[in-house]
Parts: structure tokens; sequence; C-alpha cells
């Protein structure tokens, strides 16, 4: 299946305390952040174009860095689902993975099942079991423990026929929802199932640097 990767990469990760974009972080191999995740759709035959969202003061810097005819770089908006949107637009294949450009440690094989999902369905995404209990709170205060063995922690890639997601996002637009992720975007304007895929613990996203210690 040939489909088209959306990395979203405009964020600046004030998380990390770098001073600069986190995807532009050296990696111990060295090859930033942005360059490995690159590097996994780069290495793909079936990924026929790569969309890398950027915010306006990395653009240039990020197209030094990456030279390739496989990538389109696109500017990211002020939400990551109106960067996301941003990018939609831009995709010249039938299927699109999104995936976040702090994720440099995802796998040729959970890329595999992601796409053998999508042929069945309209929208899948990989998520792992949570580990620890989770609990509801409010005003620092426990309301609930919700029932571990029902919950997932979702992971990019997620992936869909990109004229339905496209679809999506330009209602949830229209109605004015605020979304964390894609997937939730499917649910709040679709009655579409959304199709979960065993994801990895290993992919990670880059949030503060203890994840890259």
């Amino acid at each position: 299946m040939e489909y088209s990767a959306l990395i979203v990469a405009a964020g600046q990760g004030k998380r990390m305390g770098l001073g600069y974009n986190k995807v532009f972080y050296p990696l111990k191999e060295g090859s930033t952040v942005l360059q490995k995740t690159v590097a996994i759709f780069l290495e793909d035959k079936r990924c026929k174009q790569i969309v890398v969202v950027m915010n306006q003061d990395d653009m240039s810097r990020c197209i030094m860095e990456n030279d390739s005819g496989k990538i389109l770089y696109v500017l990211g908006g002020e939400r990551r689902q109106d960067s996301v949107m941003n990018g939609l637009m831009a995709v010249s294949e039938d299927y699109v993975l999104i995936h976040d450009g702090a994720r440099p440690f995802l796998s040729k094989e959970a890329i595999n099942q992601i796409l053998e999902a999508l042929k069945t369905e309209q929208a899948c995404l990989l998520a792992v079991a949570a580990k620890d209990t989770i609990k509801e709170i409010k005003d620092g205060y426990v309301v609930k423990t919700l029932q571990r063995s029902d919950l997932v922690q979702a992971q990019t890639p997620q992936a869909f026929h990109t004229e339905f997601i496209l679809a999506c996002y330009k209602k949830a637009g229209d109605r004015g929802f605020i979304v964390t992720d894609d997937a939730q975007v499917v649910e709040l304007v679709s009655d579409v199932k959304i199709k979960v895929v065993e994801g990895d613990y290993q992919n990670i996203k880059i949030t503060t640097m203890t994840d890259v210690l």
C-alpha cells in the first residue's frame, strides 16, 4: 500500500527547556530527532511522499538539513490541529500516516501492522495498554479510579484514508472543536470506528530531557 507520511514538527517543545524546537535535538547517534523520524519513512518504499509541517522560524533550517525530492515542507499553524490541516492539504496519496516529529523510535513492524489494518478500515491508530493506575481528579482530589484494563495510551502514526480525515478536520474546524490527536477528530464528527493496532512501548514521544538521556 502506497501512502504519504505527514510529520508534525511545528511545536516548540518548551518542556525540554532547550530554547529551540526539540526536533533539532541531536541524539547520541549523531542525527537530530527530526532527521531520525524522517529517515524511517525515507527508507520505506511504500511511502511516496513525506509532508513535514514546520513553524516559520525553523523552516529554512529544516530545508537545509534534509534534501530529498520525496519531502515537502509546509508551514504550521497556531495549534497542532491547524498544522495537521495545513499538511493534509498538501498530501498527494490516498492514504496518510500522521506522525509526531518527536517520535523517532517508530519500528518498521508497527508501520506494517497499521498499513495492514488500513486495508479494511478508514481510521487506525497505534496504542499500548496503560501500565499505571489512572485516577480522575478535580481540584487536586481524586474523583475516581478508572478501569485500567479499558485504557490505552494512544501513539502515532495514526492512519487514515486521506479524503476521509481531511473531511473530518474540515467539519471539526467549522464546529470549533479543540482536539489533542487526529483520532479524536474522527470521534467527534463521524460514526466511523477507529481500529486500535498494538503499538510498541519504545515508540515514545520525546517530551522532556529524561526521554533522551
